[in-house]
């Protein structure tokens, strides 16, 4: 397999990602965890090439036989 480069991740730093909030119910600890993997979802797909995203939608489109 050819060698490829490995592009650079672009990290976050805790210091600006939301926060746990000490107590409160379990309802709002889903909310801010929701939160949290929405933020943590949209960095990952602003670092995605034009040509994965076309790989995953082709690779979407197949059918798959189980």
């Amino acid at each position: 397999m050819p060698h490829r480069d490995k592009k650079k991740k672009i990290i976050t730093p805790p210091r600006d990602m939301v926060h746990f909030s000490w107590g409160g119910r379990t309802q709002e600890w889903e909310e801010e965890a929701d939160q949290i993997m929405h933020i943590l979802q949209d960095q990952i797909d602003n670092q995605e090439t034009q040509e994965e995203i076309k790989k995953k939608i082709e690779y979407g489109k197949q059918k798959q036989y189980w």
